[in-house]
């Protein structure tokens, strides 16, 4: 369908090259991207001036330092860990949300989509190696398993030279200074950069394809709501409103709720396991419930995960653009969430505890009937209903 321009307001600039929206796209779950935008300027300001009291060859020290000693040291550190905390979760959202709405359909779009799968990628690799910078007893069991994953991976075991070489740029030659200062640098400089260039080429698509909404010819240009608004100044005032109240509420619960530093890696910890961040549970206990060891369970699991996300774009060939109109694509988008749900849960529950096979595969039984019965339900009774109207 042809779309018709809706009629321009009187007041406003829409010369700028950046593309004017309307006033359907001023709701919040239209902006996840700009929340993404604004906690990534957020974390790059506070981990500039994280970086100038961090001392790579005293991790734990320096840390303990900057709570104790700085001016709101605690606050500005806490806040860049719950600023990372929102980013991943957004992140999640905001893939999810293009997911089930088929956004990656159409000419370069699946382009944008490709990039934001990396984006995805390599934001909960930042986040990762930013809870190792600190030294806990956490972060070094994490840095170990990182290790043992990448020895033990298809590349460790198919190219043993290419592994050690990764786990070399990992940790170095294996001394306190050296470790930490290519995990800084990996988190601070090179998978940052990486991260800000792949955002600049994903805003860059979207402000050439628009919304998808908008592309598949579902507005009535005659409508009030699909009236476009010029970018400065409503745009503008409004990008920047959400994007202070979003940093203001991360900043309010780091004042809140500031988070203790845990014990130093090294301190003896009886009784305590070391449980991952909440976005590495779900691939932490992964390992355990793959059910055919950590080689050809997990691994190559989350490979398959990855490679799918890739694919998607080339393979979804269903006609219509709804979630229920595409019931294989939404079921595979619904067992992996609770997959991801189911697992950590499980993780918290049972922390390092391996399963049996006929354990695990009850499980991927149980969420593959927990996602694929209400999905075709769904669509079954939508064409009923459908039907009943014609």
């Amino acid at each position: 369908m042809e779309l018709t321009k809706p009629d321009v307001p009187e007041k406003g600039s829409f010369t700028i090259s950046l593309r004017p929206v309307t006033k359907k796209e001023l709701r919040i779950d239209y902006w996840t991207g700009a929340f993404l935008a604004a906690a990534l300027i957020y974390q790059i300001a506070t981990g500039i001036l994280l970086a100038f009291y961090y001392q790579p060859g005293q991790p734990y020290t320096s840390t303990v330092a900057l709570m104790e000693t700085v001016p709101f040291g605690s606050l500005l550190l806490t806040s860049h860990l719950y600023m990372a905390y929102a980013m991943v979760g957004m992140v999640y959202f905001h893939m999810f949300r293009q997911y089930f709405s088929g956004a990656y359909r159409g000419k370069w779009r699946w382009l944008q989509w490709i990039i934001g799968v990396f984006i995805f990628a390599f934001v909960n690799a930042i986040a990762i190696i930013g809870y190792l910078l600190s030294q806990t007893y956490i972060g070094m069991a994490a840095l170990h398993v990182s290790e043992l994953l990448v020895e033990r991976s298809i590349i460790g075991r198919l190219f043993p030279g290419l592994a050690n070489f990764v786990v070399a740029i990992l940790v170095g030659n294996g001394t306190t200074l050296v470790t930490w200062e290519h995990l800084l640098i990996l988190h601070a400089a090179i998978l940052s950069v990486i991260v800000l260039i792949l955002v600049a080429i994903h805003f860059f698509l979207y402000e050439k394809s628009g919304p998808y909404e908008m592309r598949r010819g579902k507005r009535d240009a005659e409508s009030e709501e699909n009236r476009l608004v010029p970018w400065f100044p409503v745009n503008l005032l409004y990008t920047a409103l959400i994007a202070l109240f979003f940093i203001g509420i991360v900043v309010a619960f780091a004042a809140v709720l500031p988070q203790p530093l845990v014990p130093a890696y090294g301190q003896l910890v009886y009784g305590t396991t070391p449980f991952p961040d909440w976005y590495v549970m779900p691939v932490y206990k992964l390992m355990d419930v793959a059910g055919f060891g950590l080689t050809t369970g997990g691994v190559p699991l989350l490979i398959g995960f990855f490679l799918y996300l890739f694919i998607l774009p080339f393979i979804d060939r269903y006609k219509g653009n709804g979630p229920l109109e595409r019931p294989m694509i939404t079921f595979m988008g619904v067992f992996a969430i609770i997959s991801f749900i189911t697992i950590a849960l499980w993780g918290y529950a049972q922390p390092g505890l391996s399963q049996t096979r006929p354990l695990t595969l009850a499980l991927w039984f149980g969420i593959t009937f927990a996602a694929l019965v209400p999905v075709y339900a769904m669509r079954f009774a939508k064409e009923d209903l459908d039907g009943n109207e014609d």
